[in-house]
């Protein structure tokens, strides 16, 4: 008999210091969404469906483990303050009705991280067609995310991607950086389906700032163009559909110590048969130096405007342009390019 009552008495204080302990636990990985292995601390609303990073830790090193792949029941994930996530985030299907909010609680220190490995992608055999999902945030299929108030700095490749024609990328007051030693990270910076906008954010990075691959809308955003990339990159490639772009703000900024650029600011490197038109209010260009001709083999004055496909067209529409003397070029293009009221010549 009083075993039994030793028995009561112990299960029910058990379940009140176990229920306690838990709550307080450094790392209750049982209660974390599925698939999620992360060093450092996070907890888990299972109610609102939202996950906090609370402390700075990784994701496992290993090239595919690096990267969760989030369940559709995680609606929101938070990067608190001080706060740097070694890994990065891949985004499969999600209905319509369910977007994925990534935020950080602070801007500057909020931070997404890959690594300090220059050409960590052609190191390690990435394909090129396959580096965008080796990024800090990569939507795989048709499925709608909203990146917000964080850093994404040195990815192993892209920054923010996604190539599926509905997956949606909606990124505001957000840094993409590589301020890695070297050149070629393959650090794209932001690629987006249909629909996909970018506003108020700074890039500098080691590729080309922003793929104009489909319909998106950019406002106020500051790019510092390195050797290596083009701020604006309308087409590198294989078959080309019509898209259009909005413009609203654009700040592009040239920071090659030699002043040597291998792209120029508008580049249109391959394709065939494509068509992007190109509506652009308020543009300021500081950007000096030569450009590399891949086809001449030769260097160049700097251009605003390099399309290399003939059988491509960019009509290009600008208004309230400030590119400091630079010329606009525009070889190659079958379409018009119209500078503040007039056509320009090469």
């Amino acid at each position: 008999m009083a075993m039994q009552r030793t028995s009561i008495t112990l299960g029910w204080r058990g379940t009140v210091l176990l229920a306690a302990w838990l709550a307080h636990a450094p790392q209750a990985r049982a209660q974390l969404p599925p698939g999620l292995a992360y060093s450092g601390r996070a907890s888990w609303n299972a109610a609102s469906g939202e996950l906090t990073f609370e402390s700075s830790g990784a994701m496992p090193e290993e090239r595919e483990a690096f990267y969760w792949q989030v369940p559709a029941e995680v609606r929101r994930i938070a990067i608190a303050s001080n706060v740097t996530v070694r890994g990065g985030f891949r985004v499969p299907f999600r209905k319509a009705d369910n977007p994925l909010l990534i935020a950080g609680r602070d801007r500057q220190t909020s931070v997404i991280f890959g690594t300090e490995t220059e050409q960590w992608s052609v190191r390690n055999g990435i394909a090129d067609n396959a580096k965008w999902k080796y990024g800090a945030v990569c939507v795989l299929a048709d499925a709608t995310v909203i990146v917000s108030n964080l850093t994404s700095r040195n990815p192993r490749a892209y920054h923010l991607s996604g190539y599926a024609r509905r997956a949606v990328l909606h990124v505001s007051r957000c840094d993409l950086l590589d301020d890695r030693p070297g050149s070629n990270n393959n650090s794209d910076g932001f690629a987006g389906g249909d629909g996909s906008t970018l506003s108020d954010c700074f890039i500098s990075t080691g590729d080309d700032a922003v793929k104009v691959y489909r319909d998106i809308t950019l406002r106020n955003v500051t790019i510092e163009q390195h050797r290596n990339g083009a701020p604006l990159q309308f087409g590198w490639g294989g078959a080309n559909a019509r898209t259009r772009a909005v413009i609203e703000g654009l700040t592009v900024t040239g920071v090659s110590p030699d002043g040597r650029y291998n792209m120029a600011p508008f580049s249109w490197v391959g394709g065939s048969n494509g068509c992007c038109d190109v509506t652009l209010r308020g543009l300021k260009v500081a950007v000096a130096g030569d450009l590399y001709d891949s086809e001449a083999k030769r260097w160049v004055p700097m251009a605003l405007v390099h399309v290399r496909p003939p059988s491509c067209t960019l009509n290009l529409t600008v208004t309230g342009a400030d590119v400091g003397g630079l010329t606009w070029g525009a070889r190659n293009s079958r379409g018009r390019v119209t500078v503040n009221g007039s056509t320009p010549t090469e």
